[in-house]
């Protein structure tokens, strides 16, 4: 009996020992074949008291796509605006204009092309050869960069989407983590809405031309006790009368979009929020300050 647990104690220590020898060969031939990722230092971005979004993504690579925003995050920007659109088949990508003529190699309307089918297309080369194969996003692929880097998405709801895209949205913001992490804008306030019926604490931007007390008044009407409104406004109608009128309201106020430091530096102190192509709004004051 001992000699065979001899034995057996034998076997396995020999077996033990192949399985070392084997592992330790494998990991020296892996160690020659496989490179390591060299990762970049990065600065965390700097947040500011006045938001500062960037509108569609840095301007410098193609709008709606990963690699602008992953330019906006390398340029400082921790909040960054997208729109979003539905294919055929209903899934939910990054495009602002109804067709995709304009920012890809191909022609039709987004709602009469599958995923697939948009998917095969170039939507970089117009931008530049540099982005030569860029792919259109999903809204799932831009929420997982925008927690993976912890930019603030700023998602338009686009005037004709159904009541069923707009929850889709919700729930898929939701589902990916991002509740409470995420500004919905919309021109149409019964999109709005549907995401408070969806998520009640959501952020809500009610998006104008211009600010009218009855606007004012719809923006506040979508308030529910439990989430933030506020009113986005072109800033060029944003005149002193209005700042005093959202002022009065306690609405607060954002405006789109300013691609100048000058502009920057005359906004009234009351804005707390500022959509650019290529600006941090809260760096530029900040340095006025010193």
């Amino acid at each position: 009996m001992k000699r065979f647990q001899s034995v057996i104690c034998s076997m396995l220590m020999l077996s033990i020992l192949s399985g070392v020898c084997a592992l330790a060969g494998c990991e020296a031939e892996t160690s020659q074949t496989t490179e390591i990722p060299v990762q970049e230092e990065t600065v965390p971005p700097k947040s500011y008291f006045v938001r500062s979004i960037n509108h569609r993504g840095c301007a410098d690579a193609p709008e709606n796509t990963l690699s602008a925003y992953r330019k906006s995050y390398q340029n400082g920007f921790t909040m960054v605006e997208c729109d979003v659109a539905f294919t055929k088949d209903g899934y939910a990508v990054l495009l602002h204009d109804d067709s995709i003529d304009r920012t890809s190699n191909g022609t039709g309307n987004i709602k009469d092309l599958t995923l697939e089918e948009v998917r095969a297309l170039d939507f970089g080369s117009w931008k530049s050869e540099e982005y030569a194969g860029e792919r259109i996003p999903t809204l799932e692929e831009f929420l997982l960069l925008c927690r993976n880097l912890s930019l603030h998405p700023y998602i338009e709801l686009k005037t004709g989407m159904t009541t069923d895209q707009a929850k889709k949205i919700a729930d898929t913001v939701i589902r990916y983590g991002m509740k409470g992490n995420v500004t919905y804008l919309a021109f149409d306030e019964a999109l709005l809405s549907v995401i408070s019926e969806r998520d009640p604490q959501a952020r809500l931007g009610y998006v104008v031309q211009y600010v009218s007390v009855q606007k004012a008044m719809t923006a506040i009407g979508l308030r529910n006790g439990l989430n933030d409104v506020f009113i986005d406004s072109n800033y060029f109608t944003v005149k002193d009368d209005i700042v005093a009128l959202c002022y009065n309201l306690s609405l607060p106020l954002e405006v789109w979009t300013v691609d100048t430091a000058e502009a920057i530096l005359e906004l009234d102190p009351y804005i707390t929020g500022v959509t650019s192509n290529t600006l941090i709004a809260g760096q530029i004051l900040e340095e006025s300050m010193r």
